[in-house]
């Protein structure tokens, strides 16, 4: 009896340890299709995102809308992820036609993973975490800017490096050796967004404004940058508004 107990206790306390949470669940099984940015759609003179699937945050508010409570929208979402179905989408044959039917889930998570992902979806899918006041000695603190500043340095290098510093190739025209880049040198931009923007604050209000709605009107770039690098692609949806706070801080220290 003792041994079944035991058995019992470390399967229970197995199952625990590796479940996983909705957020993760997301970004497995989701993210890819609802969420990642594949390009851009500048027709009708809007930027709009292009995504492999409606975009999450619209088919859940979508979702929301035509279900009554709480309990039918997770029993919708338990059911079709299993057994998508075009009679059940809540799009039309549009979107069907566009993104196709997706693929289904069944057996890809257990029964309480799917109910895990429904309620984040519902409950939890966009929002904020929540700061929690606290009190840390010194050098707790530091050890938390470092890692802030490591988070900001890898969206940087996850959204802006690749455009804004790889160097593509070198003009030599003029005897001049200079770099190219696929867009205008990060530390160029910087500058001159500084001497354009009285405040930090200001630098850091129109870099999250920009990264989400870039337009040519806001340029701080002529139309001749813009006919050689194009306009940047929207990063809205790319990151959460703290997540963006944190990469225009990163840019007005970068190269103090």
């Amino acid at each position: 009896m003792k041994v079944k107990n035991i058995v019992l206790y470390t399967l229970l306390t197995t199952s625990t340890l590796f479940s996983q949470s909705g957020e993760e669940l997301f970004n497995k099984y989701c993210a890819e299709c609802h969420t990642t940015i594949l390009g851009v759609d500048e027709s009708g003179g809007k930027i709009k995102n292009i995504y492999g699937a409606p975009y999450a945050k619209d088919v859940i508010h979508k979702l929301k809308t035509e279900t009554k409570t709480k309990e039918e929208f997770i029993s919708f979402i338990k059911d079709y992820i299993n057994e998508p179905d075009k009679r059940k989408s809540v799009y039309g044959k549009k979107a069907i036609k566009q993104f196709g039917l997706m693929p289904s889930l069944k057996g890809a998570m257990t029964d309480s993973e799917s109910s895990i992902l429904a309620e984040y979806l519902y409950s939890d899918y966009g929002k904020e975490p929540q700061k929690t006041e606290e009190k840390v000695v010194s050098y707790e603190k530091d050890e938390k800017s470092a890692q802030l500043e490591k988070a900001n340095e890898e969206l940087f290098n996850k959204y802006c490096a690749e455009c804004h510093i790889t160097v593509l190739g070198v003009d030599e025209s003029g005897g001049k050796i200079t770099n190219i880049h696929g867009a205008p040198y990060a530390k160029d931009v910087i500058h001159k967004l500084k001497t354009e923007t009285k405040t930090k604050e200001e630098f850091v209000d129109f870099i999250k404004d920009y990264i989400n709605e870039p337009d040519r009107r806001k340029s701080i770039y002529g139309k001749k940058a813009i006919k050689q690098f194009g306009l940047m692609p929207s990063l809205k949806g790319a990151m959460t508004d703290s997540e963006s706070s944190g990469l225009a801080e990163y840019l007005y220290h970068k190269y103090d």
